[in-house]
């Protein structure tokens, strides 16, 4: 039996779904977990069309426009040319969605790894759609569950929704928190030479990073106005945005002092930068509003910084408890930087977060990830003890 990863998508190209599937294919490879990814190819200017024309015959039909994606049409046309390849294989899926004619194919053997549910999607992030189009495709998707032989997920959070919004017995969902989104030889690389130690942890400036393209839903804004107080109270801190140009940032922002702006850098051309870029810092910092996981955490903690995150959906299994804050939406900006202010004052505190993170750090891979994985879906083939070790970290 061959297995395949699939998602709305190429699930062989980094610039999918954050890179995602990508680092999960890479690891599960090497464990003899999947095969082949599909390259379900949705960006051309015929889809686009397609979004178009499907938008607009929704609007005739007297219904809001969106949802094109979660369309029956859709999932049936880019899996159409593998339908044949497909039959009696096994696929991991990495959408909510299969196409009718996969979830009534008995021949293929089913299997989900999502990080959250449509449900949550629409109720956690805003997505305004049809609420007759959204019912269609929860519907096909609490389909897709019971006809699949187990649904992996991020996080317990998008695991009760499996289960308690869907129906779905709790012995067929099982969790397994995702790794850092690094590339592979960068990462050896810069772990061999121990390029994050925690000797800089009593330096005088306290360094923050946060990573991330959307400000608001990340939260910078709450971290901008919680280093700003605790700068004015004297705390000596430095925030480095790694992902926002300063040219795109609100004016007010832009002339702020102790913030560096380092803007895109592509994880996969310039893996090397990005690491050290993130890893010569204190602390990595997320504050989202909405959040199904943050990978971003992931990678902090990959690097051995611990973090200040957002005790949001499943972002927090995606921390380790002990070397992690964890900041509820609705906490004020000073409440934050008087968190700031503590570590500022009590770097002790700091360094034992930055032990911690440290000594965890390979747990954060996608290596621990896939290790967990493959106790619950099989490898079709075992892979030798001897070939398993060789690129794969020890956990």
């Amino acid at each position: 039996m061959r297995t395949y990863l699939t998602c709305v998508g190429d699930a062989n190209d980094p610039a999918t779904w954050s890179g995602i599937p990508f680092h999960f294919l890479d690891a599960a490879r090497r464990r003899g977990l999947i095969d082949e990814g599909l390259g379900l190819y949705v960006s051309s200017p015929a889809w686009k069309l397609q979004r178009i024309l499907w938008n607009a015959a929704t609007l005739m039909r007297g219904r809001r426009s969106g949802g094109f994606q979660y369309s029956d049409s859709f999932l049936e046309r880019i899996y159409g040319p593998f339908q044949n390849k497909l039959e009696g294989s096994r696929l991991i899926n990495s959408s909510s969605l299969y196409p009718p004619s996969i979830v009534r194919n008995t021949t293929i053997e089913k299997w989900f790894y999502i990080d959250m549910t449509l449900r949550q999607l629409l109720r956690e992030y805003g997505v305004a759609i049809d609420r007759r189009t959204a019912n269609e495709a929860i519907l096909r998707e609490e389909e897709g569950y019971r006809n699949a032989t187990g649904v992996l997920v991020h996080s317990h959070w998008a695991a009760r929704s499996v289960i308690e919004e869907y129906g779905v017995s709790a012995d067929r969902v099982h969790v397994a928190v995702p790794g850092a989104n690094f590339d592979r030889d960068a990462y050896r690389e810069w772990d061999e030479s121990l390029a994050a130690t925690q000797e800089d942890a009593c330096r005088k400036a306290l360094r923050l990073v946060f990573v991330g393209k959307y400000s608001h839903r990340k939260g910078l804004d709450r971290l901008f106005a919680a280093v700003h107080i605790a700068r004015a109270r004297g705390a000596s801190i430095v925030l480095r945005i790694i992902g926002l140009d300063k040219k795109d940032s609100p004016m007010q922002w832009r002339n702020e002092p102790g913030i560096e702006w380092h803007g895109f850098l592509d994880k996969r051309r310039e893996a090397r930068r990005f690491l050290h870029a993130v890893a010569e810092n204190d602390l990595g910092c997320l504050l989202s509003r909405a959040e199904a996981g943050g990978i971003a955490l992931r990678e902090f903690h990959a690097l051995g910084l611990p973090v200040i995150g957002p005790a949001v959906g499943g972002s927090p299994e995606h921390m380790f408890s002990d070397a992690s804050v964890q900041i509820a939406p609705e906490t004020s900006d000073n409440a934050i930087a008087e968190i700031l202010l503590h570590l500022c004052n009590d770097r002790s505190v700091l360094a034992r977060m930055r032990e911690h993170a440290w000594n965890r750090r390979h747990e954060a891979l996608w290596d621990a990830t896939v290790a967990r994985i493959v106790k619950i879906v099989p490898p079709a083939v075992a892979v030798p003890a001897s070939e398993l070790q060789q690129g794969v970290f020890v956990i």
